[in-house]
C-alpha cells in the first residue's frame, strides 16, 4: 500500500487489468476481480469501444485503470455501477461527489488539504470517469420520447448534466509558471558522467555506450523517451540520409512487431531530425555502437558480411539482447541521478533542449522570423499546436527579467529618472 503524508494508506484495488494477446487481434485488455478473476461487463464492453478508438495499448491500459477506481468506489458504497452503466442512467451529483471525496480522503493531507504534485493525478481519474458515463449514457440511455429527434436532445441534455457534475469535483491546480530546466553545470555533470571512457570500467561497454547515446538523444534532439526506446536501426541516419526519423507506432504498418509487454509509443508527430551543432556525436556514436554491439562480420563464401546479432532491429538494447523497457530506461535515469546528484529524469532533457531552443528564438530581430523560427520549433518538437511552447514561452521570459535584475544589481544601467 502506497503511504501518504496524512498517514493514511492507499488500499490496494480490488481489481486489475490484464493484458491478453489475442490471435489475428493483437494486444487487449481484461478488467477484472483480482481474487475471483471475473470481468467486468459495462468494462468489457468499454474496452472493445477503446480499442475501435485508438491503437495505444498504455492508452487503454490507463482508462481501464480509472474504470477500476470506479468499480472499487461502487463495491465499497453499495452501487452496481454495471446496472447504473448499462442502463445509461450516469451516476448522480451525489454519487460523483461521494466518489469524489472517496479518491481525495486518502491522498489528503492531515489538515485536509491535497497536495498540490497528487492533484492532477486525481482529476484525470474525474475527467476519465466523466468520459466513461457519458459514453454509456449515449449508448444506452433510453428517454421515453417519442419521436427521435426529441429523443436525441433529451440524451444530450443528460450528458451535458453529467458532464457538468463531475466538472464541479475538479480539484484547482496551480499552474506551473515554467517549464523545469537544467542548468549548464547540470548537462556538464551528466555529460561527465556518462562518458563511456570512464564508465565502462564500472558498467561494462556495452551499457556504457547505450547509455551515453540515449542521453545524447535526448540532450541534442530533445527526444521522448519513447522515442527513443521505439527507434529502429533503419530510422538512424547514414551517410546518405543524415538524420533521425521519428515514426508513430500506428504509420509502421501491419508487419510492424514490438516483443515488449508494454511497447514505447511515441505520442508526438512523426518528423525527420538533423544534426544542429557543430560539436555533434552523431551519426558516428549511432554508427559505433551499431557496428560494435548490434552486428558481427562473418565469412560466407570466402568474403565478409554484416549479420545482425538480434532477431529485433531495435536500436536500445537491454543486456539480455531484448529491447530495452521503458521501467529499465526510468532505473538508468535513476543512476544518473545518484551519479550526479542532478535530479534527472529523460524529460527534464527534452526540457532543457527546447528551453535553449524558445530561448533562441525569442531573440530573432523581426515577428515574421520569430514566428518562422516559432513554427520550426513546433515542428521539430513533433507537437500539433504551438501552444504546447507556452511553458518555454514563460521560462523564456522569466530569464529574462532575471537577467535584466542582474543588470541593474551590477549597475550596468541607470535610471535616470529615479536619481
Amino acid at each position: 500500500m502506497s503511504r501518504l503524508a496524512s498517514g493514511l494508506a492507499i488500499p490496494r484495488s480490488p481489481y486489475q487489468v490484464s493484458v491478453v494477446v489475442a490471435p489475428d487481434v493483437g494486444i487487449r485488455h481484461v478488467l477484472h476481480g483480482r481474487e475471483s478473476a471475473m470481468p467486468r461487463p459495462a468494462a468489457s464492453l468499454y474496452e472493445a469501444h477503446l480499442a475501435l478508438k485508438t491503437d495505444s495499448h498504455n492508452t487503454r491500459a490507463r482508462e481501464l485503470g480509472h474504470f477500476s477506481q470506479l468499480y472499487a468506489w461502487a463495491d465499497a458504497g453499495k452501487v452496481d455501477l454495471d446496472e447504473v452503466l448499462l442502463t445509461g442512467q450516469g451516476l448522480t451529483a451525489p454519487q460523483i461527489r461521494a466518489f469524489a471525496a472517496w479518491m481525495r480522503k486518502p491522498r489528503a493531507q492531515a489538515n485536509g488539504v491535497i497536495p498540490a504534485e497528487k492533484r492532477p493525478s486525481i482529476n484525470a481519474a474525474f475527467r476519465a470517469a466523466s468520459v466513461i458515463c457519458t459514453w454509456f449514457i449515449r449508448q444506452y440511455a433510453n428517454p421515453s420520447s417519442v419521436t427521435n429527434a426529441r429523443r436525441t436532445i433529451e440524451i444530450e441534455l443528460l450528458v451535458e448534466a453529467q458532464k457538468n457534475a463531475w466538472k464541479e469535483v475538479l480539484i484547482k491546480v496551480p499552474k506551473h509558471s515554467a517549464a523545469p530546466d537544467m542548468t549548464d553545470e547540470e548537462i556538464a555533470a551528466v555529460e561527465g558522467f556518462l562518458k563511456p571512457e570512464t564508465r565502462s570500467e564500472s558498467v561494462g561497454h556495452p551499457i556504457a555506450w547505450r547509455d551515453y547515446l540515449m542521453w545524447r538523444m535526448a540532450i541534442e534532439f530533445g527526444m521522448r523517451k519513447s522515442e527513443i526506446l521505439a527507434m529502429r536501426l533503419s530510422d538512424c541516419p547514414t551517410r546518405t540520409k543524415p538524420y533521425f526519423k521519428i515514426v508513430r507506432i500506428e504509420e509502421r504498418g501491419d508487419s510492424y512487431v514490438d516483443p515488449r509487454r508494454n511497447p514505447p509509443r511515441p505520442k508526438t508527430l512523426s518528423r525527420d531530425l538533423n544534426m544542429l551543432f557543430d560539436n555533434t556525436v552523431f551519426p558516428r556514436l549511432v554508427t559505433d555502437y551499431v557496428s560494435i554491439y548490434r552486428y558481427r562480420s562473418v565469412e560466407v563464401c570466402g568474403r565478409r558480411q554484416k549479420r545482425f546479432l538480434l532477431p529485433h532491429n531495435f536500436l536500445i538494447i537491454a543486456e539480455s539482447g531484448n529491447p530495452l523497457s521503458l521501467r529499465a530506461a526510468d532505473d538508468v535515469a535513476n543512476a544518473i541521478a545518484q551519479g550526479t546528484g542532478v535530479d534527472f529524469n529523460w524529460h527534464l532533457a527534452r526540457h532543457a533542449f527546447f528551453n535553449r531552443a524558445y530561448a533562441a528564438v525569442a531573440g530573432a530581430e523581426s515577428k515574421e522570423a520569430r514566428e518562422a523560427q516559432i513554427n520550426d520549433i513546433v515542428f521539430w518538437g513533433g507537437w500539433e499546436d504551438p501552444k504546447s511552447l507556452e511553458i518555454y514561452s514563460r521560462r523564456a521570459r522569466a530569464e529574462r527579467a532575471r537577467s535584466a535584475l542582474m543588470v541593474w544589481q551590477r549597475g550596468g544601467n541607470q535610471w535616470s529618472a529615479l536619481l
